[in-house]
C-alpha cells in the first residue's frame, strides 16, 4: 500500500514531465527512480533536489562510477536500498 501520493511517469505533464526527462538524462537510465517520484506532487521541491544530485554526480574530480560506488557503500552501511 502506497501512503505517499506520487505522479507516475506516464501521468506527468508540463514542468514535471520536463523534470522527469531531465532525471532520466542525468542518470542515463530509462526510468525515474522512486526517490525523485516522492517529490512529484511538488515540482518546485523536485527541481532543487535534482540540482543537488547533479552537483554531486556530474561535477568534481572523481569519476561518476567512483561516486556511485561510494554512494552504494554508504547506503549499504546505513541499510538504505537507495
Amino acid at each position: 500500500m502506497v501512503r505517499i501520493l506520487i505522479v507516475q511517469e506516464s501521468e506527468a505533464t508540463g514542468d514535471l514531465a520536463d523534470l522527469y526527462d531531465e532525471v532520466r538524462e542525468t542518470f542515463g537510465v530509462g526510468f525515474v527512480p522512486d526517490v525523485f517520484k516522492l517529490l512529484s506532487t511538488r515540482p518546485q521541491f523536485l527541481r532543487p533536489v535534482l540540482a543537488q544530485y547533479q552537483a554531486m554526480f556530474l561535477g568534481g574530480v572523481l569519476p561518476r562510477d567512483i561516486k556511485e560506488m561510494i554512494a552504494t557503500v554508504v547506503s549499504t552501511t546505513n541499510s538504505c536500498h537507495y
